[in-house]
This record gives structure tokens, sequence and C-alpha cells, in this order.
């Protein structure tokens, strides 16, 4: 006569409540990683986009800083980082100013009224404004609630 072992079937629940449980907290560690990349993604964006616009501007202003060729412009409620070049005889102006969500720029001729619609979005802004003193200059930009000042040591002496 053969003894046959009786099946346990609080075995078999054990092995499902446990699966269960691995189920859940695999979820749970998935949806928790998922949010936090979603908040580090965000806070970098936000981070690198504040950083492109210091970065443009600081490189404009490096690249042509000569002596009285930069100064800042109010063009009505618009203030302006303006560097003035003269080609072969006639004066030209590259203008760099927050306008519709955008930092833009402008070159046109010295004649031309500014029109700050007709400038090109170079990313996005909502403030540009700034102080110059003798040798410095110093901007603060602004978008989304982020605030970045940037302070430029003018290589050659300003007026």
């Amino acid at each position: 006569m053969s003894k046959s072992q009786p099946s346990h079937a609080i075995s078999g629940v054990f092995v499902f409540l446990l699966l269960g449980i691995f189920a859940v907290f695999s979820t749970m560690m998935v949806l928790l990683g998922a949010r936090t990349y979603k908040a580090t993604s965000e806070r970098t964006q936000q981070h690198n986009e504040g950083r492109v616009a210091a970065a443009y501007v600081r490189s404009m202003i490096r690249g042509d800083d000569a002596k009285k060729v930069i100064r800042l412009e109010e063009l009505g409620d618009i203030q302006a980082v303006t560097m003035t070049y003269t080609y072969d005889g006639e004066e030209y102006l590259t203008r760099l100013y927050a306008y519709d969500g955008s930092l833009r720029e402008l070159f046109t001729a010295a004649e031309f009224e500014f029109d700050p619609e007709q400038g090109e979005p170079v990313c996005a802004l909502d403030t540009l404004t700034g102080e110059m003193s003798p040798g410095l200059l110093t901007l603060h930009l602004k978008d989304n609630d982020v605030e970045t000042t940037v302070d430029i040591a003018l290589r050659c002496a300003v007026d």
C-alpha cells in the first residue's frame, strides 16, 4: 500500500502571495523611478534654458567687445544691449532684447526704425534688463521665475 502525501493548499497560496507582493513592489518602484526621472528632467531643462540665454548673450558681447561698441538702450518699454558696427562707411546695429517670451537678436542698418517683432528668436526669455558701469556690464535675465545675473567685464574701456 502506498501512501501519497497530501498536497498543502497553503503552500500554493503562499507562493502566489509572494508573487503578488513582488509585482506590487515592482510596479511601485517603476512609478517612483518615472516620477523622479520626470522631475529631474524638468529641472535640468529649466536650468539649461537659463544657461543658454546667458551663454548666448555673453558670447555675443565677448565677440564684439570694443571701445564704444556696446551700450544699453531704452527702446520704448524694451531695454536692449546694442552693438554698433561700421562696414564700408555705413553704421549697423545688433540688438539683443527680450520680447514676446524670447530672447531676440536684430541686425539692421542704423537708419531703420526699431521694430521688436523683426528680431530673430534665439531662446526662451521673459525679461532682459541691465546696468552698465565703466568696464562692467551687468545683465539680469529672467525666464519662468528663474533669474540669472550675468556680469561681463568689458575688455575694452567704455567711455
